[in-house]
């Protein structure tokens, strides 16, 4: 039996739209993706809220997610981040609130500090969600949930309906700092960490937060998950053709270029430079890609190394049917 035997998996979504494809056909895509999620037997499926890139149609996560949990019974449904600095926690128990009243228990809230833009986008208005009011955020929006004390804020004076009594499963989101990670543990909520982009910093963002980690109403002891970039496939040359979006993609948003879909010929087509080459290669270390032996390699060593209790996949093949079937082949991995 494996060590991967039984590990939860789930799926971090950010709605890609392909070259040729309208938002309406990439949304109907991402639908069809967590279904075969479900099917699959997989736990979560996430939307990773992206403000202004033409590649992306997840700028509203709570929306999609209705979308989700209306064509699905049993996967959970959540946001991966919802970036609290863009919306004032009340309108987040509200909507999330009312996803966990339509759809039962089944509904996450991921929460995130950064404002997802291309360039950086404040959705509000008002000086309020600033990264120092983050924490307080936090805890409104906590409280406007579950009830209780409330802090030195509105919260005493305002009321989610739904929202109060709706409380989704509530996660924070982090990255490369390690803030939200030791909020997260002192806060006694689960953790996620954003490996995907931030793998160098992966162990000790997790100590931060087991170290800092405090048994609340919400956890007896630390949870914690990380999110992998997944490519697989039985041909190296079909997982080359998968990733060649993703890299023009990331080096276009390195460069400060709003990335546009483009066709699977001219990603193929295209010269990396040496320098290019070494960065792909670096951001593609500890990632899940390649053929199912390698992917399960990897998987085995990022288990051994940060001994979290899930994983989430961000699944950046370059076509629908590609990310479908590297879903199916990591799950393999685990039955």
């Amino acid at each position: 039996m494996s060590a991967l035997t039984g590990v939860p998996l789930s799926v971090l979504d950010l709605a890609w739209r392909g070259y040729g494809q309208t938002n309406s056909d990439a949304l109907r895509d991402s639908v069809g993706l967590a279904q075969a999620a479900e099917r699959l037997g997989y736990r979560r499926y996430w939307y990773a809220a992206h403000h202004g890139l033409p590649i992306s149609t997840a700028s509203q996560p709570p929306i999609l997610m209705g979308a989700v949990a209306a064509a699905t019974t049993t996967i959970r449904v959540g946001s991966g981040p919802l970036l609290l600095s863009n919306y004032s926690p009340l309108a987040v128990a509200e909507q999330f609130g009312t996803l966990r009243a339509l759809y039962g228990d089944r509904i996450d809230l991921g929460i995130g500090r950064s404002s997802g833009g291309f360039p950086a986008v404040a959705v509000r208005r008002n000086g309020s969600g600033s990264a120092a009011a983050y924490p307080q955020d936090v805890q409104t929006l906590l409280g406007l949930f579950h009830g209780g004390p409330p802090s030195q804020d509105l919260v005493s004076h305002l009321l989610a309906v739904p929202g109060l009594g709706d409380a989704p499963e509530t996660w924070l989101l982090g990255s490369t700092s390690g803030f939200s990670a030791q909020l997260a543990g002192v806060l006694g909520l689960p953790f996620a960490h954003a490996h995907h982009f931030a793998a160098p910093d992966t162990e000790e963002v997790l100590e931060t937060y087991r170290l800092a980690f405090k048994p609340s109403e919400y956890l007896a002891k630390p949870h914690s998950m990380i999110s992998v970039r997944l490519v697989a496939d039985e041909s190296p040359e079909r997982v080359r053709h998968e990733m060649a979006l993703d890299a023009i993609t990331h080096l276009r948003l390195l460069q400060g270029i709003r990335p546009q879909p483009i066709s699977e010929e001219e990603a193929l087509s295209y010269d990396f430079s040496a320098g290019e080459r070494k960065i792909l290669a670096e951001r593609n270390e500890r990632q899940a890609i390649g053929t199912p032996e390698q992917v399960e390699q990897q998987l085995l060593s990022l288990l051994a190394s940060t001994g979290v209790d899930e994983l989430m996949f961000q699944v950046v093949g370059a076509t629908a049917a590609g990310r479908c079937s590297s879903l199916k082949i990591a799950r393999e991995l685990t039955a």
